[in-house]
């Protein structure tokens, strides 16, 4: 029998009930059979083979944190991705974002450096599959002729792996758990929160950037406060956040080198996040902010605080600015 969405349930049991019943009952014959014996199902299930019972277990049993595949979460989590090579499935190429649009992001190859646009839409109908489905088939019949990218993006999902060769899939382990540069996940809506299961605290290997330090030195200069070079507020050094201009990923070694040009002090109330995420940018001097956002948003009345400000290490950082309005400012 063929089992979907629109399958009666309560029919279903009440067929497996009468097999059951009939089980060692001659053909025709009245009465009970032997309850005491049990029925096997051979159930068949579409795109899995017979040796791949596990693979199934583990996609039906996947945990109840999900990716968060709404178009705000895809693209943030796009731009977190810019300059950064990430390689395909087969770990033979790589792909890099240059810059993310108002609908589409610019993909580099190593057969065009100069980036093709792909639209933002594909990725979030990627990234929906795989919230839905737990697997996906990393090949062109799924994803389209864009597969080796959408591929590489699906692995920068918190718990994705590759199972199987042909066709390689994409599915999500029960480790799940969000990194810095992973799309962000959400608690799924049907889905009570009850007392966190398992470690609080997990061992883990971190690289830092042996710049950062002196980075973060050049800028503060040895003060214990500082100004937020977008809001022009004046904080603690601890409420300042050593922010890159260019983007580290994406920046030429002599441009990260280049300190303290390439960054600037952005505090984390807000300015920071707000140019990482590309909603304020600098040009001509002077703090300017998308149009992308409702001004009567929490995001859009952020954003008019600090819109037309003057930003006084602007001519020394002119060329990262500039970088950063075609790349990741929105708009």
């Amino acid at each position: 029998m063929h089992l979907d969405g629109s399958t009666d349930v309560a029919e279903l049991r009440m067929k497996l009930g009468k097999s059951a019943a009939a089980v060692h009952r001659a053909p025709n014959a009245i009465g009970e059979g032997n309850r005491t014996k049990k029925i096997r199902l051979i159930v068949a299930v579409p795109g899995f083979e017979p040796s791949e019972s596990a693979l199934l277990a583990s996609v039906l049993s996947r945990p109840s944190k999900v990716l968060d595949a709404s178009l705000s979460a895809v693209d943030g989590f796009l731009r977190e991705l810019i300059g950064t090579p990430i390689p395909t499935v087969s770990g033979t190429r790589t792909n890099t974002i240059l810059s993310v649009g108002t609908d589409h992001v610019l993909v580099a190859t190593s057969r065009t450096p100069t980036g093709q646009p792909v639209p933002i839409a594909e990725v979030v109908a990627a990234l929906e599959h795989l919230k839905q489905d737990g697997i996906i088939d990393a090949n062109v019949e799924s994803l389209g002729y864009r597969s080796a990218f959408f591929g590489a993006v699906l692995l920068q999902v918190p718990g994705a792996r590759v199972v199987g060769a042909a066709p390689p899939r994409i599915t999500i382990s029960e480790s799940s758990d969000a990194e810095p540069g992973h799309p962000p996940t959400r608690i799924a809506p049907d889905v009570e929160p009850g007392p966190f299961q398992g470690a609080l605290d997990r061992p883990v290997t971190t690289r830092q950037r042996r710049e950062q330090h002196r980075l973060r030195a050049a800028l503060l200069r040895g003060r214990d406060e500082a100004t937020c070079a977008l809001c022009g507020e004046t904080f603690p050094a601890r409420f300042l956040w050593a922010s890159h201009i260019k983007k580290r990923a994406a920046a030429t070694e002599a441009e990260a080198r280049d300190l303290p040009r390439i960054a600037m002090l952005a505090c984390i109330f807000g300015c920071d996040a707000l140019f990482e995420d590309g909603y304020v940018s600098v040009e001509a001097g002077a703090v300017i902010g998308t149009a992308a956002v409702d001004e009567a948003s929490a995001i859009g009345r952020k954003i008019n605080q600090i819109r037309g400000r003057a930003v006084g290490e602007y001519a020394t950082s002119a060329t990262y600015f500039a970088w950063h309005r075609e790349h990741v400012f929105r708009s």
